[in-house]
């Protein structure tokens, strides 16, 4: 413990120095050129003045440099911030008034306004490089700030150190039993933190890790993975529901000779789980859960415990878990007593940058306070019932929207499906369920045929009164369901009803 993943670079440079350390997009880099391609990045950014605390925003392109630029900012002691290549310029002004950074790094087509902006190619013209830098760099100050983008207001940028980057690559091999010649090919947008914890957890490992851009080319992504002889797999669920449909329900095809694959970001569908489990027998289904704020924290081997399926699983080494009330006090949960989760451990930030009042609010009794609802069983799984605004308050009822979702999904006409609590136009409830549904191609339904089916299985207050049918549902860009973007569908919809 205590060794930057920069350290443990260099490490592994020495020890194993031909061995494949990154396939990025514009080409492949060993650990003694990454080691290289790094040094001449400290000297770049020295040279620019660049110093212990400086904040540098990062577009998040999966080339070489990137990577060379993330750690070197780390040695030097400066601060990260990752951005979404795409991300909008509302976010990006945001990121720049909040943190004051030097520059942003980017592709020559991309410009930002208010700040000196900086091609990555510009590493690979400077010439003036010196001795390896050994700065002044403890465990406890900041490297990363990672910005949310959240559901409603302003992105949060949420503050690591060095300490929690290593911490989170200690929880990621731990819990997949990671192998030094261990192949993962990671298509997930490299400024959010699952995708960045999967990255450092493989450098302080001396794995190999490809890169592919998202998942527009499965083709190319089925190339990449026998070239490399990919042995691990990391995507998000909406990822997977790709692959499913590009390979005709075939996924073995390409994800065969997977050891395992990990799963996260996004909540994975019941159907989709057992789908995988089905078509992949011998390669382990993890589904690992965390915040930004307390990254890698629990971890679900779905092919150890089939009983459990709906689990999010157990907290890895070093971490755990409570469940509080309201008052923000611990309570023995269970199914009939839910709470707000908390994550302690050593993932858990520092706090919002520049924020000390909502650091406060959300750092409580030990650990992270969570948006999600949550209890623990006997046997210590954990189990989400759903976030904080989204559970709906039926008449005083808390109804999990994910209960009604697994539970329409096993219905063998749909697809997605997305539910939203909405107003009781009969004011007599409050709020009541609503469901989009995504269908199967030239599928035909009955009038209240899904209403119906869900009636067999549940309650009749968790049952939505409307089925609003969608060709496709609104997501992030981790593939998370954009339940404000349902909700104004919602509102829409209502208003062009009343006219």
């Amino acid at each position: 413990m205590n060794h930057t993943i920069e350290k443990m670079i260099t490490r592994h440079a020495e020890n194993t120095p031909d061995k494949l350390a990154i396939a990025a997009t514009n080409g492949n880099l060993t650990y003694t050129e990454l080691v290289a391609l790094i040094n001449k990045a400290v000297c770049f950014l020295k040279d620019m003045g660049i110093k212990k605390s400086d904040r540098v925003v990062l577009s998040a392109v999966p080339i070489k440099e990137y990577f060379a630029v993330y750690f070197g900012l780390h040695i030097l002691g400066g601060i990260c911030i990752p951005a979404a290549v795409n991300a909008k310029q509302e976010l990006l002004d945001h990121i720049i008034k909040s943190t004051d950074p030097k520059c942003i790094f980017v592709n020559e087509d991309l410009e930002c306004n208010n700040i000196e902006s900086i091609a990555y190619s510009e590493i690979n013209d400077y010439s003036d490089v010196e001795s390896p830098i050994d700065a002044d760099v403890h465990m406890s100050d900041a490297a990363d700030i990672i910005y949310t983008t959240g559901t409603t207001g302003l992105a949060k940028g949420v503050v690591l150190t060095h300490e929690i980057l290593e911490a989170g690559a200690h929880n990621i091999i731990s819990a997949v039993d990671m192998q030094e010649n261990e192949v993962i090919l990671a298509p997930l947008p490299l400024n959010h933190s699952n995708a960045l914890g999967t990255m450092r957890a493989f450098m302080y490992k001396g794995a190999s890790l490809i890169i592919h851009n998202g998942f527009t080319n499965i083709k190319n992504m089925e190339e990449r993975i026998n070239k490399y002889g990919c042995t691990a797999f990391s995507g998000a669920p909406s990822g997977l529901k790709i692959l499913d449909r590009a390979t005709r329900g075939h996924i073995e095809q390409i994800l065969k000779n997977m050891r395992y694959i990990e799963i996260g970001t996004a909540p994975m569908d019941m159907e989709l789980k057992k789908k995988i489990m089905q078509a992949l027998p011998h390669t382990r289904l993890l589904i690992n859960y965390g915040a930004t704020e307390a990254h890698r924290a629990v971890y679900m081997d779905l092919n150890t415990h089939p009983d459990k399926l709906k689990s999010i699983g157990k907290p890895v080494k070093n971490m755990q878990v409570k469940i509080i009330d309201e008052n923000n006090q611990v309570i023995q949960s269970s199914e009939n007593n839910i709470g707000r989760l908390v994550i302690c451990g050593k993932t858990c930030m520092k706090g919002y940058w520049n924020d000390p009042k909502l650091s406060e609010k959300v750092l409580v009794a030990g650990g992270l306070a969570t948006s999600d609802l949550a209890y623990i069983d006997k046997d210590g799984f954990i189990f989400l019932v759903g976030r904080a605004n989204d559970v709906i308050n039926v008449g005083g009822k808390k109804v999990s929207p994910f209960e009604i979702e697994d539970t329409l999904m096993t219905n063998e006409k749909i697809i997605d499906c997305a539910c939203i609590p909405v107003k009781d136009k009969n004011s007599i409830l409050g709020n009541v369920p609503i469901m989009f549904v995504v269908l199967k191609k030239e599928v035909k339904t009955e009038k209240n045929e899904f209403k119906n089916y869900l009636l067999k299985k549940l309650e009749t207050y968790k049952v939505p009164i409307e089925f609003i049918e969608i060709e496709e549902l609104p997501k992030n860009y981790v593939g998370k369901i954009d339940r404000e973007q349902l909700k104004n569908i919602w509102e829409n919809r209502c208003k062009q009803n009343d006219k």
